[in-house]
């Protein structure tokens, strides 16, 4: 995925600025941030791996996918819960500290039961009337201006017991994300990812969003409508969390009764209390090398001091384990590890899947 060719340029700043924190102190009600902290990165492999998934890599100026996330979001929220892989709770833990977390938790899942179960958990150990504002970990946001009138939107909507979703407006016919269609601030219906076709046809009736996979939403109103179109979820997240509120752990056998599901299939696309903010905002989920590349190249000034070209250009070198001579070449990206050397040239980052699983079946040591 490439940002979408709204602007040449995004804001440098991927987190706040004083506009922002104007728009964002009109706020009556703080929330509490819930980061999503799951997700392996694989289309970011070598780069990315289950030790360090792209969310914890530190490539912009020094901080990270997550503590961006943060960053961005600290005027807004009073408290943060870290929903993480229990492998990576110390990492997460240490960064979220790092860039000035204060009133932070950590919800440690033994194994990951996907966006229902994560969100549910967040909702039953908070208080219900708390406005939860829930936001991947991985994702790089620009214009903090827009993003703070945004998520103002979205929390007057939740204060009023809405789920609220954020969309985007599309500006290209991508097939990797999910659809939203809408009318003002009511949705319509969900569209699961489309085929070119289709998503060509959304995008050209105007009446279409990307779905960001940011939300907003009071805790109580959640587990009201979860408990209503998927009881079995409500159930098994209660039992789960209330183990974690007496002992401060998730076991694996209760995390492993809840069903696996999405929060969109499992409530968002059956609930009638669903609203949706569009959005203009600078949006990238840094699903390949080429975003990735774009992002530091344009917006972070990235430079490797570590690579040397020669009658060669349009090149993103990554890793500075060693020096990488690039000579006569154009359009490359090389990710240069101390596990394995990825050399790949600019438009195949979706191929990248197809490598991991060749790594995962043949090389499983290096994922």
């Amino acid at each position: 995925m490439q940002y979408p060719p709204r602007k040449k340029h995004l804001t440098r700043d991927f987190t706040i600025n004083n506009q922002a924190i104007a728009i964002i102190t009109t706020i009556r009600t703080m929330m509490q941030h819930i980061i999503l902290c799951g997700g392996s990165g694989t289309r970011l492999w070598p780069l990315s791996n289950k030790q360090t998934p792209k969310q914890l890599l530190p490539l912009f100026e020094g901080n990270s996918l997550l503590q961006l996330a943060y960053l961005r979001n600290q005027v807004a929220c009073d408290s943060v819960l870290a929903i993480v892989n229990e492998q990576h709770s110390a990492t997460v833990e240490e960064q979220l500290l790092h860039a000035g977390a204060t009133n932070l938790r950590m919800l440690a899942e033994p194994v990951g039961r996907n966006t229902a179960a994560a969100i549910a958990l967040a909702a039953f150990v908070s208080a219900p009337e708390t406005i939860l504002l829930i936001t991947p970990a991985d994702h790089l946001i620009g214009t903090p201006d827009i993003y703070a009138q945004t998520i103002e939107t979205a929390q007057l909507l939740a204060a009023g017991n809405s789920l609220v979703t954020i969309g985007l407006q599309p500006t290209y016919p991508e097939t990797g994300f999910g659809y939203i269609q809408y009318s003002g601030h009511d949705v319509i219906r969900f569209v699961e990812k489309p085929d070119i076709e289709n998503a060509t046809i959304m995008l050209q009736s105007g009446d279409f969003l990307w779905n960001s996979g940011i939300f907003c939403c009071k805790a109580g109103i959640l587990l009201q409508e979860l408990q209503k179109y998927a009881p079995e979820i409500y159930e098994t997240a209660a039992i789960a969390a209330n183990e974690w509120l007496r002992t401060g752990q998730l076991s694996l056998a209760a995390m492993e009764e809840i069903p696996s599901t999405s929060i969109d299939y499992a409530v968002m696309e059956k609930s009638n209390k669903v609203k949706v903010v569009p959005s203009t905002m600078e949006w990238s989920d840094v699903g390949s090398y080429e975003a990735l590349a774009q992002a530091l190249v344009q917006h972070y000034q990235y430079h490797n001091h570590q690579a040397v070209s020669i009658e060669s250009g349009n090149n993103m070198v990554i890793g500075k384990e060693k020096l990488v001579a690039l000579v006569g070449v154009e359009n490359l990206v090389v990710v240069n590890t101390p596990e394995a050397l990825l050399i790949m040239k600019k438009g195949k980052g979706q191929e990248i899947k197809q490598l991991h699983q060749w790594v995962k079946e043949n090389r499983p040591e290096l994922l």
